[in-house]
C-alpha cells in the first residue's frame, strides 16, 4: 500500500493528504495500521530529498540505475533510518532487505543490505557546514531554494530549528466545542476516555495529546465534543473577537475549523456566511456543523471575488484566510515542501491582493477585516497588507493589545507565530478598521 501510494503521489499533482484519504477511506485496515500507513508513508514525504542524496552517494551507478519499484524501496528504508526512531534501527535494515529479496532476487538484497547497513552503522555523510545552504538541504531534506530564502532572513541556528520542527511528528491538538460546557467538562471527557493530554494556559480550551494514536479521539470528534484543530488558527479568530449578533463573512472558509471557533466564540449568536469556491471541502464544514450542534452558519459555494460582487450584505466583520504558499505548516502537510515553487509566492501575492481588495468591499464603516496565513513569507503576509494599506486610506491597522496576544504580537501590529520558539504551527494575521 505504501508503494502505490508513493507512486500514485509522484505520477500525479494530488496531496499526500488527499491520496491518504482516498486509499484509506476505501480500506478495511485496522485502526493501528491505518497510523503505521500513514505514519511511513508522510515520513518518506518529509525525507525523500535526503534518502536521494545519501543512496547518490551510496550507489555506484547513482539512483538512477534502479528501477522506480526498487529506489522507492530503499528510499522508504533510508527515510525509516533517519527519521523513525521506535524501531530499532537493525530491525529497519532486516525488514528492508527481506522484503527486497523476496520481490527483486538475492542479488539486490546483497545489495540493499550493504547501502542500509552501512548507513545503520556508520550513519549518514552529510556535505559541509561551510555551505550551509547544502548542509541544511540535504542534511533536513529540503529544497535549496526554501533553505537559500529562509537563510536570507534568519540566522543559520534559527532556520536549522525551523527545519528541524518541520520534520518532527506533528502534534495532534483538539478543540473544545465551547457550546457544550465549561473547560472543567473538556477535560472529564478526556479523561474519562483514556487520552493523556497537554493544556496550554495561551490557548484555552485546546488540548495537545500525548500520542496520535487514540481511537477513542476520533469518537469524541464524531459526536461534536471536539474538534481537531491545532490552536495557532485561533489566532486569527479571536483577533476578530466574535460577538453574538455580529454579521459575518468568512471568505475562504473551507474546510471550515475558524468557521465553527467564530460561531462557538459568539454563542451560536453571530449570522455568519461562510464561503468557499469548493463545495467538497464546503461538504467537511456543513458535516461539522451537524456534529457540533451550530445553527447560525449558513454556507455559500462561491469565489470570495464572485460572493464579494454579488452580495448587498454589508459586514461587521469579514475573516479572510486566504490561499497561501503554506509555508508555515511544512510539518503538518508534509509533501508541500517539494510541490511549491519560488514563483507560485509571486502567483499567490496577485491572488491575495485581489482577494483582500474584494474582502473590503463588503465591510460596514467600522467594520474589520481580518488576513490571516498559514505562511512565514513576508510577500504574502507583511506586503500585502502594506500595500493595501497604501492603497486604502480609509483602512487603519488595529494593533492588538490584549495581554493574550502579547507572545504573537509584532511591534508593527502584526500576530506571528515562529514555529520552534511557540511550538504551534507558522501563522500570521492582521486586524484592519474600516473607518466610517
Amino acid at each position: 500500500m505504501i508503494m502505490a501510494l508513493i507512486e500514485s503521489w509522484e505520477d500525479s499533482e494530488h496531496t499526500a493528504e488527499y491520496l491518504l484519504d482516498e486509499v484509506l477511506s476505501s480500506s478495511n485496515l485496522e485502526p493501528k495500521s491505518r497510523a503505521r500507513v500513514t505514519e511511513e508513508f508522510l515520513s518518506w514525504t518529509r525525507g525523500r530529498g535526503s534518502a536521494k542524496y545519501l543512496l547518490n552517494r551510496k550507489l555506484k551507478n547513482g539512483i538512477g540505475s534502479l528501477t522506480p519499484e526498487l529506489r522507492r524501496k530503499l528510499e522508504v528504508a533510508v527515510t525509516r533510518l533517519l527519521f523513525e526512531e521506535r524501531t530499532p534501527k537493525p530491525i529497519i535494515v532486516s525488514i528492508a532487505v527481506d522484503e527486497i529479496k523476496s520481490e527483486f532476487g538475492p542479488g539486490l538484497a546483497k545489495l540493499a543490505n550493504a547501502v542500509l547497513r552501512g548507513l545503520a552503522e556508520h550513519g549518514p555523510e552529510w556535505p559541509s557546514k561551510d555551505n550551509p545552504i547544502n548542509y541544511l538541504a540535504r542534511s533536513k531534506s529540503y529544497p535549496r531554494w526554501l533553505v537559500k530564502r529562509w537563510l536570507q532572513r534568519w540566522s543559520n541556528t534559527e532556520v536549522e530549528a525551523l527545519l528541524d520542527w518541520h520534520n518532527q511528528r506533528p502534534s495532534t491538538w483538539l478543540r473544545w466545542n465551547l457550546l457544550r460546557g465549561e473547560l472543567e467538562l473538556a477535560e472529564l471527557k478526556l479523561t474519562e476516555s483514556g487520552i493523556v493530554f497537554e493544556s496550554d494556559d495561551h490557548f484555552k480550551g485546546f488540548y495537545k495529546l500525548k500520542s496520535s494514536f487514540y481511537p477513542a479521539a476520533a469518537n469524541l470528534v464524531f459526536d461534536g465534543w471536539f474538534s481537531v484543530q491545532d490552536p495557532s488558527a485561533s489566532l486569527a479568530v479571536r483577533l476578530l473577537n466574535p460577538q453574538r449578533g455580529m454579521k459575518i463573512a468568512d471568505l475562504c472558509a473551507a474546510p471550515g475549523g475558524k468557521t465553527t471557533l467564530l460561531a462557538q466564540l459568539s454563542g451560536d449568536s453571530a449570522e455568519i456566511d461562510a464561503v468557499d469556491s469548493s463545495a467538497d471541502r464546503l461538504q467537511r464544514l456543513k458535516v461539522a456543523i451537524k456534529q457540533q450542534g451550530i445553527s447560525c452558519i449558513k454556507a455559500h459555494v462561491s469565489g470570495a471575488r464572485e460572493f464579494a460582487e454579488r452580495t448587498q450584505e454589508r459586514y461587521d466583520a469579514v475573516l479572510l484566510d486566504v490561499f497561501c504558499s503554506g509555508l508555515g505548516v511544512l510539518g503538518r502537510r508534509a509533501d508541500l515542501r517539494w510541490r511549491r515553487k519560488p514563483e507560485d509566492i509571486t502567483d499567490l501575492a496577485i491572488l491575495q491582493r485581489e482577494l483582500i481588495n474584494a474582502a473590503s468591499i463588503i465591510l460596514k464603516a467600522g467594520g474589520a477585516l481580518i488576513y490571516s496565513t498559514c505562511t512565514l513569507e513576508p510577500d504574502e503576509n507583511e506586503r500585502i497588507v502594506e500595500d493595501f494599506l497604501g492603497n486604502h486610506p480609509d483602512f487603519i491597522i488595529d494593533k492588538p493589545v490584549a495581554e493574550e496576544f502579547d507572545d504573537f504580537r509584532t511591534p508593527e501590529g502584526y500576530l506571528k507565530t515562529f514555529s520552534p520558539q511557540h511550538h504551534i504551527d507558522g501563522v500570521f494575521s492582521a486586524k484592519l478598521i474600516k473607518q466610517g
